[in-house]
């Protein structure tokens, strides 16, 4: 059965590109749920935090999955329940009853998850039940998550056995163990047995429930948590600079979650292996013999800014070779943007934001592009500065829609699902950035399509899918 959608934690979520257009709406639904218990609750932002860090610290990364362990499965419960009311409220009853039965059919172990709770969905019969409903389970899985930081103790654990028996432990897990919340609650509220039923020690582990929408409070706690975890370590100050952006984006306009998304191809199984080389002119060495006109530029990272990486994308006996140029002098990299006859493909925005006017000078080929790779709602505010007086696109080919604003031989495109052409139609209707009326004036549309393929193709779906070459 194939992955209909991903909630990829800082990497935002991703849906498949293939997905049948009459589902968008719901598995964006899910997902949307997912986002918000992970960036709007304290044990979700600490897993966030530890997993923005889980490719460079061991025990972050060995933090982060037994937490997650935790939490999936109340997630699950609450995500699929949402996402099939949310049928009744826009469709109706005949649609609510339809959705589970599809569901039963489509995905046997979220209609397990439907089913789980019964004790709730049962009771919608009304478009008014679907709402409280719908609102209270939300309400329960908030608290669930919202769990007391220094009750989880991730900087004093010795491996992940004991961190996984304190967590299951009976005597803690009410408190601290959101899957045990979560239950407990329910059933406190919904169900009448004694099973499940130490309500006491859930309030006991939650935070003041006063500051449960307080965002700020809430990314402080976790924070100062995760932040022990990497005090008196080799590097603890970079991979603490790395978290402080973890927190909540908030837009209010209508059809924001369409922008907090990205198709992906993430059914396919990739496997892409990487090279180090020494020199820059090895590496146009290799881009010539595979024909490529582009370098591909990663950004700085949080926390280590001096590492930039130069990339150029090609194969090997039938494997994807990523070919990596690691430079820790700014002067050395500026040099090499100045001197190479390549278009640059930059990752991301953040490197763009910061110094575009002086490489938009420097460079010797023109167009520069900026791809993201994460859904774009977090660039909103780059492209109403950068781009301002600019004008935008789309560009519609086989299933992917890609958006692209421009202005002065600098394109910025990422894909998006479709529904979200009409919301960035809107969004940019005051902001002095026009939509052009013929994009292929505006931009070579094959050309970026082209470079939009081999950005998703050489994309990674998960850390495993990176190897280091032999």
């Amino acid at each position: 059965m194939k992955t209909e959608g991903e909630y990829r934690f800082t990497n935002g979520t991703a849906i498949d590109e293939q997905l049948d257009r009459n589902r968008v709406k719901s598995v964006l639904q899910h997902e949307f749920v997912h986002n918000k218990l992970y960036t709007e609750t304290t044990f979700g932002q600490i897993i966030l935090m530890l997993e923005k860090n889980s490719w460079l610290d061991e025990k972050s990364k060995v933090c982060m999955e037994t937490l997650f362990e935790y939490t999936n499965r109340m997630q699950e419960r609450t995500a699929v329940n949402i996402e099939v009311i949310k049928e009744f409220l826009d469709n109706g009853m005949e649609a609510y009853n339809e959705a589970i039965e599809s569901l039963k059919t489509r995905n046997r172990s979220y209609y397990n998850y439907f089913r789980k709770l019964c004790c709730i969905n049962g009771k919608i019969k009304t478009e008014e039940d679907a709402s409280v409903l719908s609102d209270v389970l939300m309400g329960i899985a908030r608290i669930a998550m919202n769990v007391k930081p220094e009750l989880i103790p991730i900087d004093t654990f010795k491996d992940a056995k004991t961190l996984k028996k304190y967590l299951g432990d009976p005597q803690n897990s009410a408190m601290v163990s959101p899957n045990k919340r979560f239950d407990i609650m329910v059933n406190c509220f919904f169900r009448n047995n004694n099973n499940n039923n130490d309500i006491e020690s859930v309030f006991a582990g939650s935070i003041n429930l006063e500051k449960i929408y307080d965002y700020d409070y809430i990314h402080q706690e976790a924070f100062k948590k995760v932040a022990k975890v990497y005090e008196d370590r080799l590097a603890g100050e970079r991979l603490i600079e790395r978290i402080k952006t973890i927190g909540v984006i908030s837009f209010d306009f209508k059809g924001a979650n369409y922008l907090a998304v990205k198709p992906a191809m993430i059914n396919e199984k990739k496997e892409i292996y990487l090279k180090e080389v020494k020199t820059i002119d090895e590496l146009i060495r290799i881009a010539k013999a595979n024909d490529s006109s582009e370098l591909f530029v990663a950004h700085t990272m949080g926390g280590f800014e001096e590492i930039h990486v130069i990339s150029v994308y090609g194969k090997e006996n039938n494997q994807k070779i990523m070919y990596n140029l690691y430079i820790l002098n700014q002067d050395e990299f500026f040099k090499i943007l100045s001197k190479a006859e390549f278009n640059f493909v930059f990752y991301k925005t953040k490197l763009i934001n910061k110094e575009g006017k002086v490489i938009r000078k420097m460079v010797k080929k023109l167009p520069i592009y900026i791809f993201e790779d994460s859904p774009m709602l977090s660039d909103l505010s780059f492209i109403d500065n950068y781009f301002i007086n600019g004008e935008f696109g789309f560009i519609e080919m086989k299933s992917r829609t890609i958006f692209v604003i421009c202005k002065r031989s600098v394109f910025f495109f990422t894909d998006i699902v479709s529904e979200a052409k009409e919301v960035l139609i809107n969004y940019f209707n005051n902001k002095n950035i026009y939509q052009t009326n013929n994009i292929n004036k505006m931009c070579n549309v094959m050309e970026l399509y082209r470079i939009d393929e081999k950005c998703n193709e050489y994309e990674v779906n998960n850390i495993a899918d990176a190897k280091w070459a032999k």
